[in-house]
């Protein structure tokens, strides 16, 4: 990870007020907690998708069982998955990394 590690104050070019980010971060998690408690699944993946705008339109590659993969991301269905087309099919992908590429 030493080539792609990163920290919020060297991608802001600035530092960070460490406790007012704790303090925000929970207040968020408390938000998704609540709406995952009763049971607003929608509000959860809505907001995953408002901040995940490369889930569309952004070339992909990632290791699958029958290796290096690649397509183009084709947005995030109803149980979370990342969706990426690859030719004619829409592959999922559940879990594992993914990388972002320019080409």
């Amino acid at each position: 990870l030493g080539d792609r590690a990163t920290s919020l104050e060297a991608e802001l070019g600035r530092p960070v007020d460490r406790p007012s980010l704790l303090i925000e971060a929970l207040v968020a998690l408390g938000r998704r907690y609540d709406d995952l408690l009763a049971g607003r699944f929608d509000a959860i993946l809505d907001a995953w998708r408002r901040r995940a705008p490369a889930s569309v339109g952004a070339r992909v590659t990632w290791t699958g069982p029958s290796g290096v993969r690649s397509g183009l991301t084709d947005g995030i269905d109803d149980h979370g998955a990342l969706l990426v087309r690859v030719g004619e099919r829409i592959e999922r992908i559940e879990a594992g990394e993914v990388n972002w590429t320019t080409s």
